[in-house]
């Protein structure tokens, strides 16, 4: 609740109450707005000491907001930006296939229990199974990245017109953050969790372990791969 509050519903609240002249003004009210889920992400990276990508992706995403807003530059770039920066993850996760360090893997450790999992593949010689595997995950989150690109680029198309370094930029803004939480949000959460889903099933599958046992989330969540 309190990820949701300050990177979410604060940021829409003060860019839609604060942003007038009589008020903080546009670019000050911007600023505090993108504050708070930049401030949330690189506590949340500090703590961890792991690498949370979609909070490394909406970081970017949020200082290049800022920078278009504070140099007021022409309104098309933020939908250029919305579009330009899941995409281009999309890009780095296909490219780093090819790599010693695939970003696959990162999805991959938070998701599953990677000491039992590479016993069990080691114990049945599966390794080149799990790297087919690793491939077409990669595939879904690359394709899910573009989604949401599309998606987001058509709603900032769509709703955010103004110039930049004004209230109604400001307004269209938080707008804007307020109607994608279905289209955007909702879509791409949903492509996710079909996409962790193919994994735990799939590694399961090649490792011959329940599903309750290769999912990191374990408990009540696992049951859901044990369906069907």
């Amino acid at each position: 609740m309190l990820k949701l509050f300050l990177t979410i519903v604060l940021p829409i609240v003060i860019l839609l109450l604060l942003s007038g002249d009589d008020r903080l003004g546009p670019i000050p009210a911007l600023l505090l707005s993108l504050a708070f889920p930049t401030g949330y992400a690189i506590r949340e990276l500090a703590w961890s000491r792991t690498v949370d990508t979609v909070a490394l992706v909406g970081m970017v995403s949020t200082l290049l907001t800022g920078v278009i807003g504070v140099f007021e530059f022409d309104s098309s770039l933020f939908a250029v930006k919305e579009a330009a920066v899941p995409i281009l993850f999309a890009a780095l996760i296909v490219i780093s296939q090819h790599t010693r360090y695939p970003i696959v893997r990162l999805l991959f450790d938070q998701s599953i229990r990677r000491d039992q999992v590479e016993v069990a593949i080691a114990s049945r010689r599966a390794t080149s199974g799990m790297d087919r595997l690793m491939t077409r995950t990669a595939w879904l989150w690359a394709g899910t990245m573009v989604v949401s690109g599309i998606l987001r680029f058509a709603l900032a198309v769509l709703v955010v017109t103004s110039a930049p370094g004004t209230p109604e930029f400001n307004h269209e803004l938080g707008l804007m953050n307020l109607l994608r939480i279905p289209p955007v949000t909702v879509a791409t959460m949903a492509m996710m969790i079909g996409t962790i889903a193919y994994l735990v099933r799939s590694t399961a599958s090649i490792t011959g372990l329940p599903p309750a046992e290769v999912f990191r989330g374990g408990g009540r969540l696992a049951t859901i791969f044990n369906r069907g």
